[in-house]
């Protein structure tokens, strides 16, 4: 569902993402995520539900929730689609 309101918003030539760099004083430090942190971020940035993420890793899709759970505590992420807004921004 997310993959296809993206889309269907990036096709629209009126709508355009207005690109902005924060600057590292408001970002502060990276934060340190795991190996699997990470690897859950970029299957989330591709779009794929916990279930896919788990496949992909041979995890259970609890365990991708535990992982994805974490990883928003450590960037401070509402959701799925601000943790990989902040992940890309922190250049994870």
């Amino acid at each position: 569902e997310l993959r296809a309101t993206v889309t269907q918003a990036l096709a629209d030539p009126t709508w355009r993402l207005a690109p902005r760099r924060l600057r590292s004083a408001e970002m502060g430090a990276a934060p340190t995520l795991t190996a699997r942190e990470i690897q859950v971020l970029e299957g989330m940035s591709h779009g794929r539900s916990n279930a896919e993420i788990g496949r992909e890793l041979f995890l259970s899709e609890d365990t991708v929730k535990t992982h994805a759970r974490r990883l928003f505590k450590k960037l401070g992420a509402s959701d799925r689609a601000h943790a990989v807004a902040l992940g890309f921004r922190w250049g994870l």
